[in-house]
């Protein structure tokens, strides 16, 4: 079970997007770096490792990965990805986040805003997310859109109509919820999606305050 602490270093987006530079002024290294970057890539490099400087990024086939193993590692360093994405877009923007990630073993981790905490610590929403997952796989092919009489606002569209301003309160990344907490299924039916969007719209009425015995992680950034 991977740590969160891992998902939150000290990285700032400008370094994950530009590459580093050398500055010593020494072509020689450069150029040696040039031709290792030039190696064959190979289905085991199939990572983009944010944190590796000025390494040119391997673009991979996104498919399954039938090795258990190797699935097992890309896992985590994605999670771990798409957890410190989350956390950033959250303090950046000052927006609300629900996260939900759901292992192959049934392991559920989830980073959530204050705001939202209660769609993952309340009863209702633990049963609705283990009710989506319990449910039959879609047939292949399905189409998992949501009907447009059904379909949720966009966070695009103004809503200061009826909605308060959003303090800017920090993230708090939370762990897995329960171990076998439900197995995982992929896609979300229209009865899913309007049942999930009619319990957030019932929680819009009222403001929660995050349990007080909520643990949260001491490792992520202020």
């Amino acid at each position: 079970m991977a740590d969160i602490t891992d998902q939150h270093d000290q990285t700032s987006p400008t370094e994950l997007d530009e590459p580093h530079s050398v500055g010593n002024g020494n072509t020689g290294v450069t150029e040696n770096r040039g031709i290792k970057r030039a190696r064959p890539s190979t289905a085991e490099d199939d990572d983009d490792d944010d944190d590796k400087g000025g390494r040119e990024r391997r673009k991979i086939e996104i498919k399954f990965i039938s090795d258990k193993s190797r699935r097992h590692i890309t896992f985590s360093k994605r999670k771990a990805g798409i957890m410190k994405k989350a956390y950033e877009l959250s303090v950046l923007t000052g927006t609300q986040v629900l996260l939900l990630v759901v292992s192959e073993t049934g392991l559920v981790y989830t980073f959530t805003t204050p705001k939202l905490q209660p769609l993952v610590t309340k009863a209702e929403g633990k049963n609705l997310i283990q009710a989506c997952l319990n449910a039959p796989e879609p047939p292949a092919g399905a189409d998992n859109s949501v009907d447009e009489s059904n379909a949720v606002d966009s966070p695009d569209e103004p809503t200061s109509a009826h909605l308060p301003p959003q303090p800017n309160r920090p993230a708090i990344p939370q762990g897995p919820m329960h171990p076998g907490y439900g197995m995982p299924n992929v896609g979300m039916d229209p009865q899913q999606a309007l049942a999930y969007s009619n319990y957030v719209q019932q929680q819009r009425g009222s403001q929660y305050m995050p349990p007080s015995g909520l643990q949260q992680h001491t490792g992520h950034q202020s």
